[in-house]
């Protein structure tokens, strides 16, 4: 007898249901606009792919090795690269952030056209700057640095997770490059005899106490000063009422949380896929 009455309301229900996915749409929606343009702003796509794109990896572990190192390090760095072109997948990544800056973001306005226009010219100085030669890029870093202070540009510099990036990638190659000179110098036993939950808890630990060595420490303040500067320099460049738009946007109440999304999904991305990456190396390394 009472089959019927829960029939009845699931009837009534039933509505409701088929229509929700069509209110939740525009919300979504708006998130993911919100996310891409965030990510097209910050240039994620760019710098993931410059730094764990095929190749990309082992050449910027070797620029940290001392020369002694790089000297021996040949099948090592060979050993990373295969192991990374494995284990760093930039699709997979960069759609991983995009989902965890949209949840931060969802319920915010979707960005007007004159924000998304705004964020494709910034994108666009960012390539054109990335594609000129070291002279090129010299004289227009000069240039734009020459002109007088801008309260909004350097406050928009403030809302921007470039330092903060840089510092991922940073302390991302220094691990890798750590990993490299090891199995190079023939201490590949202290990485191969421990078992896999072990390795990964030693990998963990190495990311959790960060960049702790004078010289690193060092480099690693000079990368995210120059990251800055180069940023700085390619807002210099754009148009004020850009600027005005951009900053109205990244000052909005969501604004902080997406930025924090998008740094720690960057993060956690960037080191889940290093992890791998180290463990394939590892394991594939002859033992001794």
């Amino acid at each position: 007898m009472t089959a019927f009455p829960i029939v009845a309301r699931r009837s009534l229900f039933a509505p409701f249901l088929l229509l929700l996915p069509l209110l939740l749409a525009p919300a979504m929606a708006r998130a993911q606009d919100r996310a891409q343009a965030l990510l097209q702003f910050e240039g994620v796509q760019a710098r993931y792919q410059a730094a764990y794109a095929p190749g990309a990896v082992a050449r910027d572990a070797r620029e940290l090795l001392e020369p002694a190192d790089q000297v021996i390090a040949d099948n090592a760095l060979k050993a990373l690269d295969g192991a990374a072109a494995r284990s760093f997948d930039v699709a997979a990544s960069v759609a991983a952030i995009r989902q965890e800056v949209a949840a931060a973001g969802k319920g915010a306005t979707a960005p007007g056209p004159q924000v998304l226009a705004a964020v494709a010219r910034f994108a666009q100085l960012r390539a054109d700057y990335a594609a000129k030669d070291q002279a090129a890029k010299f004289e227009f870093f000069n240039r734009e640095r020459a002109k007088p202070a801008d309260p909004a540009r350097t406050e928009l510099l403030e809302r921007m997770a470039v330092a903060d990036l840089r510092e991922v990638d940073f302390s991302s190659q220094l691990l890798l490059s750590s990993v490299v000179k090891q199995l190079a110098r023939g201490n590949a036993g202290q990485f191969t005899s421990l078992p896999d939950r072990t390795l990964d808890m030693a990998v963990d630990t190495l990311w959790s106490r960060g960049v702790t060595s004078p010289r690193p420490r060092n480099l690693l303040t000079v990368a995210r000063e120059l990251e800055k500067q180069v940023t700085q320099a390619l807002l210099a460049a754009l148009p004020d009422a850009d600027v005005a738009a951009l900053l109205a946007w990244r000052n909005d109440s969501h604004a902080a949380a997406e930025r924090e999304a998008l740094v720690g999904a960057y993060r956690a991305e960037v080191k889940a896929s290093g992890a791998v990456a180290i463990r394939t190396l590892v394991r594939g390394w002859p033992r001794s």
